[in-house]
């Protein structure tokens, strides 16, 4: 693994000791942290610990309310302590990693309410005070140091000590006049704002004068992140802690918690979430992050799920306070019904959001080809459509239905039809009329031939010959695996199709098995490519590709998962490879179990290597798939002639 410049400078695999020591450190922090939230556990405590929201959920069980309450501490200590679990693991021989680690985890603990509730509780308030302190401290220290290391002015360094010892004095002395919980709320805010406050404007200080452009744009994702806690705070703690209303036990203060509980679950994720973005994207300590989606989806549905209760208890706090009585049971059922219809709609739009943000998945997946073959189907088997007759259903795919037919002069040909639920829908139409008129217009032995196009009584369809043999995918189904030379010569003529219409200006975007059709009428078979029903017509300015049907995800090359605009013949090469993959070992390289993952893999998994499952594929064939598979198109072949051809001489 290369070392950038950065990860260079904060590197340990130099100094053993140093490493293994800060290692111990770390160790030694984090089981004491979790010793004091353990703490909670102990009947002492139990006895002693006061709910906050006992008084914020009124008339609600108490079951709900300590869900609720520790629902939320559960879920920021999780999203902080994943990605500092992650960086610890992967970069323990970077000092700065090992501290970036242990900061997101106890800054995480620091801002629950039950980390502030132990450091109040008499007996407990140094130990839960220490937590907050190496909260405090760590963010501070974050924001001097981020990205490399280092201060930024250098005197900042002679600074750090005063912040450290004055950390510590307020929140671990709990006789002293100056500790945090009876200094009073003025003097406690001015100085941790204070601090707050230096350790951003020192980031700001390092953007504008000092940073390099890949610095920059770590910066940039790092401070959109600390925003997130530091709006919270200014808000909920600052502005709000002066004004009278809100610090009483009125109506108003028991809303104020609510939306502040609110609030927090979004504002202080913000830190882990763009943290991740900066080191994901720029290779911060020389790794790829990639978080795993399912468990960020989880993260996700628990912080909605936590959303809507808390929207319940704000409701039921405000309804109280018109009503004057407690109707909490006719609360919980309206709003039970109300969060039942919106929380599926909610959660699909915040992966969404995931999916484009951060794992850079631009297309919507949800509805896919196979839901649509699941609608109602158009059969019209037996009757005449315009000239042709005997009309006989011989398959089915995600736009439309085929069926063999006779013309006039009572020759067999094939007639593709629109189907009547995607019809009524302009966009679909106008699709399939332009895939009739593209490929009426080439002329390839290899390219299915269209005779006719038209449409009659709002039935849609393309008239084309008639191939006698099976389409690749059944061929496969069949034999399970297809030799390499055999490969290669049903492969030559579809590379040949493909290297043509991309010199027309067309991408196919659709190369899979099921769209090869085997004419066995010769010999040998011609394989025959069919189905341009999403193709892409160079320079073209359409938006007819926007409404679902993007390709067959299992061959969709990366370029068109995140929708780029420059998706050109490469694309095509992609799928080929992955098409000569699956025929060469009777398997799919990428197989995932569901939709998201698979797109993931396309665009991060390393291209595997057919000889693992075709021990005896040559090795200069299994480069040569892995090669059209690359993730970057200027990796692959330049056409599907030249990787059939590497193919042919393996």
């Amino acid at each position: 693994m290369s070392t950038n410049p950065i990860t260079n400078e904060t590197s340990l695999k130099n100094q053993p000791g140093l490493r293994w020591t800060l290692i111990g450190a770390w160790v030694v922090v984090v089981l004491y942290t979790a010793m004091v939230l353990g703490t909670v556990l102990s009947p002492q405590y139990m006895n002693i610990q006061n709910s906050n929201m006992t008084r914020i959920l009124l008339g609600f069980p108490a079951l709900l309310q300590f869900g609720i309450d520790y629902g939320v501490d559960l879920l920021l200590m999780f999203g902080f302590s994943v990605i500092g679990g992650v960086l610890i693991v992967n970069r323990s021989d970077d000092w700065f990693a090992i501290f970036t680690s242990l900061f997101l985890i106890t800054f995480g603990v620091r801002i629950t309410n039950l980390a502030n509730m132990i450091a109040t509780t008499p007996g407990y308030e140094t130990s839960g005070g220490l937590i907050l302190a190496m909260g405090d401290i760590g963010m501070v220290l974050f924001s001097m140091l981020f990205p490399d290391g280092k201060f930024v002015p250098r005197w900042l360094k002679f600074i750090a000590p005063v912040l450290v010892v004055t950390i510590l004095g307020i929140y671990i002395f709990p006789n002293a006049p100056f500790f945090w919980n009876t200094m009073g709320r003025s003097n406690y805010l001015l100085i941790t704002t204070t601090w707050y406050v230096i350790g951003i404007s020192s980031s700001i200080y390092r953007y504008v004068r000092h940073a390099t452009l890949a610095q920059k744009q770590q910066i940039r994702w790092a401070f959109i992140g600390t925003m997130g806690p530091f709006s919270w705070f200014l808000i909920f703690q600052v502005l709000l802690g002066f004004i009278p209303t809100f610090s009483s036990a009125s109506i108003w203060s028991t809303s104020i918690q609510i939306v502040a509980r609110l609030a927090s679950i979004f504002l202080f994720l913000m830190l882990p979430f763009f943290i991740t973005i900066s080191i994901a994207r720029t290779k911060l300590f020389d790794i790829d992050l990639l978080i795993n989606r399912s468990l960020v989806y989880g993260i996700l549905t628990a912080g909605l799920g936590l959303t809507f209760a808390l929207a319940l208890g704000l409701i039921s706090v405000i309804f109280k306070s018109i009503q004057q009585s407690d109707q909490s049971v006719l609360v919980a059922t309206i709003f039970s019904v109300s969060a039942g219809a919106l929380f599926q709609p909610a959660r699909k739009k915040l992966q969404r959001f995931v999916d484009r943000f951060f794992y850079h998945i631009q297309i919507d997946y949800q509805k896919t080809p196979a839901e649509i073959r699941a609608e109602s189907e158009t059969i019209i088997s037996g009757t005449t459509l315009s000239s042709y007759h005997d009309l006989k259903l011989i398959g089915r795919g995600g736009m439309a239905e085929v069926y063999s037919a006779t013309n006039p002069k009572r020759k067999s040909v094939a007639i593709k039809v629109l189907r009547a639920t995607l019809a009524g829908d302009e966009q679909f139409r106008k699709r399939f009329m332009r895939e009739a008129q593209i490929v009426s217009g080439l002329e390839h032995p290899n390219i299915v031939r269209v005779v006719d196009f038209g449409d009659e009584n709002g039935a849609y369809y393309i008239v084309m010959e008639l191939l006698s043999g099976p389409d690749l995918n059944n061929l496969l189904k069949q034999e399970k695996q297809i030799t390499l030379p055999k490969t290669v010569s049903l492969l030559r003529g579809v590379a040949d199709a493909l290297d043509y219409a991309h010199q027309q200006g067309l991408v196919h975007r659709d190369i899979k098995p099921s769209n090869v059709m085997l004419d066995t009428s010769l010999t040998p078979s011609r394989a025959v490519l069919t189905d341009f029903g999403i193709a892409k017509i160079s320079d073209a300015h359409t938006r007819i590709t926007n409404t679902g049907m993007l390709g067959t995800f299992d061959y969709i090359a990366p370029e068109q998962i995140q929708a780029s605009a420059d998706v050109d013949g490469r694309a095509d090469v992609y799928a080929l490879g992955v098409m000569t993959y699956q025929l060469v070992t009777g398997r799919l390289p990428f197989e995932r179990p569901n939709t998201g993952a698979l797109l993931l893999a396309h665009l991060n998994a390393p291209p595997p290597d057919a000889r693992e499952i075709q021990h005896s594929l040559p090795r200069t064939a299994a480069h040569a798939i892995q090669k059209a598979m690359a993730k970057d198109p200027a990796a692959r072949y330049a056409t599907a002639g030249e990787f059939i051809s590497m193919l042919e001489n393996a």
